[in-house]
């Protein structure tokens, strides 16, 4: 059986594109806190999981080392998908829902991942071991510190192992080209961290580590904690997404959660944020200082681009076609954005050659190019243009509705 982490040029090539087909994905991506990866020895990433496949590809995209990933068993039983997912280096993990014999299966892929890590490639794991589309975290798995744990066994005398922490927040869970912060901490040296506690059993160090992962991660995402007033506070958090750096968004909405005690302030902001749903207004259009303003200037610019969305929308319709069916194929909506992911990754190169071969065999080879270099900024235009058809609706109803302006004041005056 080939090493889960032998080099592979195909692979390699193919990264730059799966790289850059995930961050057009969004309008804007944020890494921060690469210099807290460690140099000098095994890596095992550590991040919250929200939104399917976008988390792993998240922590890919970090850097260009190759990694090694594991998920649900489940999804490897058919060959094909087996070869595809074994190409892009993930390996299979039962779980106990999965019925206790097959966990025994886990032995032998915990010793392929410490072989990977043995030879310096990183290991990512989502070690709460299931998606939820909320800005919590739920208990933490042992997998992930039982791997680590037999990684030091293995060769801890020789390098350090380390578990980096980290954070994905997502502008929003379910919709195409948001925005993407990922953020990563300090990391957990588990070998020193064993040299200090070598008096404690497996279990208790397993747990040790745990509770040191878990307050690590809570750090670098918003984590709302109560979940009777879950709506009220992420309401409060986004009425402070002014500052331009995602980052600086994000400290000011952690900010906001960790102080906001008042139960009549969270009942305030839930009435506010359960009638801005009901009348389809959007934060972006809540924080706009000058709604007249921005009404206008989504106007001026709408107006002129309408016939490039025509073409954009038509030249790029078998992605959104091919899409929007696969998506009514999962019920949970946090699979949605990995679809349309996968969708645009696979057809966007066919419909590049085709529009491509088809206007240089009716035009001219010159207008071919360009219709081959053109195509994936108009994929990109088209949910630009919605989106700001969208918010241009948003902001009328916004600039309409004085009666929620003034529960919006009033909810600013309260927190100041």
């Amino acid at each position: 059986m080939a090493k889960i982490h032998a080099k592979d040029s195909l692979y390699a090539t193919l990264r730059y594109y799966v790289d850059f087909m995930f961050k057009s994905a969004y309008r804007r991506v944020e890494y921060c806190g690469k210099e807290h990866i460690p140099k000098d020895g095994a890596i095992i990433y550590a991040a919250n999981h929200t939104n399917t496949l976008m988390d792993a590809l998240a922590v890919l995209a970090i850097d260009k080392k190759e990694k090694v990933f594991v998920s649900r068993a489940d999804i490897f039983k058919r060959p094909l998908i087996l070869k595809f997912l074994t190409f892009l280096k993930m390996l299979p993990i039962n779980r106990i829902r999965d019925g206790k014999a097959s966990l025994a299966q886990n032995e032998e892929i915990n010793n392929r991942v410490v072989d990977a890590l043995q030879n310096r490639v990183p290991f990512c794991i989502m070690p709460e071991a299931t998606h939820r589309t909320r800005h919590t975290l739920m208990p933490l798995r042992k997998g992930i510190f039982r791997i680590a744990l037999q990684a030091n066994d293995s060769f801890g005398t020789q390098m350090p192992v380390y578990i980096v922490p980290i954070g994905i927040e997502f502008g929003h869970f379910f919709r195409y080209r948001s925005s993407l912060l990922v953020q990563i901490g300090a990391p957990i040296n588990v070998t020193q961290f064993v040299a200090q506690h070598s008096d404690l059993t497996l279990p208790e160090q397993m747990t040790g580590l745990r509770n040191e992962l878990t307050v690590r991660i809570k750090e670098l995402i918003l984590n709302v904690p109560d979940e009777a007033n879950y709506d009220a506070a992420f309401a409060l958090a986004q009425l402070n997404k002014r500052e331009h750096s995602l980052q600086k968004r994000f400290r000011e909405a952690k900010k906001t959660i960790q102080d906001t005690k008042s139960n009549e302030l969270l009942d305030k902001a839930a009435n506010f944020s359960r009638q801005r749903h009901e009348r389809g207004i959007g934060m972006a259009s809540v924080l706009q200082p000058r709604i007249g303003w921005t009404i206008m200037g989504r106007k001026i610019l709408l107006l002129p681009g309408l016939p490039l969305f025509v073409v954009a929308a038509i030249t790029t319709a078998p992605i959104t076609i091919v899409s929007a069916w696969l998506c009514t194929r999962f019920k949970d909506p946090a699979f949605h954005n990995s679809v349309r992911y996968l969708t645009a990754l696979a057809l966007t190169p066919l419909l590049v050659l085709f529009w491509g071969i088809l206007l240089g065999w009716l035009c001219s080879w010159i207008w071919g190019l360009a219709a081959a270099l053109l195509f994936l900024p108009s994929f990109v235009f088209l949910h630009e243009y919605v989106r700001g058809f969208r918010l241009l609706i948003s902001d009328l109803k916004w600039w309409r509705n004085r009666n929620l302006y003034k529960q919006y004041r009033q909810l600013k005056n309260y927190q100041l």
